[in-house]
């Protein structure tokens, strides 16, 4: 039985990625093609980078494993109103702090089964469907990178799969969702700075 590398297959159908002819060539650069991992992360390769690592979510109990361990992205933004300021000799605007948004979330994969190559993932991009008919917040199950942004909630916003023109056993996959916050741990925040302020 042939062996299959889940990371290529991805790395090829999310990126057209084709490797290279020349295997000395290949031997040297190798490690410019390697993800990293978390046991050697740090802020350079956080400030956009992307992870092979295996994400599941939950409902109500329900576990969904993504297929084939996900590339993950988390963009940060926040709310700033400026202000235009009046004057000559003044430059720039008034920055004010309103709030932090969502955390933006990209999850892309590929769907794929080992073991019936050329047979389409039926149940895998059914599972994905079933996933994203859940208008609710899913939950987080115990990922390291979403656990170094306080992610442990998302809520998806869309999920496409894409044509695969001759590849009748795969099917790429991509969620675009933002992060949730429980209600309950608002109002205590609100409760806290309140009395931070009366202190």
């Amino acid at each position: 039985m042939a062996e299959f590398n889940i990371r290529e297959i991805a790395a090829r159908t999310i990126f057209d990625y084709i490797g290279p002819n020349f295997p000395e060539w290949w031997k040297s650069n190798k490690k410019k093609f390697d993800l990293p991992d978390l046991r050697g992360i740090n802020s350079k390769q956080l400030n956009g980078a992307k992870y092979f690592m295996q994400l599941k979510l939950s409902y109500k109990g329900q576990i969904f494993e993504l297929p084939n361990e996900p590339l993950i992205s988390i963009g940060l933004s926040k709310t700033i109103v400026q202000t235009p300021t009046v004057g000559k000799y003044r430059k720039g605007t008034v920055k004010e702090y309103i709030c932090a948004e969502d955390d933006i979330i990209s999850i892309k994969g590929v769907c794929f089964n080992p073991n019936y190559t050329d047979l389409y993932p039926a149940d895998q991009v059914a599972m994905l469907k079933e996933m994203h008919d859940i208008n609710d917040a899913l939950e987080v199950e115990s990922n390291a990178f979403f656990e170094l942004f306080g992610v442990r909630k998302l809520v998806i916003l869309e999920t496409k799969f894409d044509e695969m023109v001759g590849e009748s056993g795969l099917q790429t996959y991509s969620i675009s969702a933002v992060s949730d916050q429980d209600f309950y741990a608002d109002l205590n925040e609100k409760d806290t700075e309140k009395n931070n302020l009366l202190a």
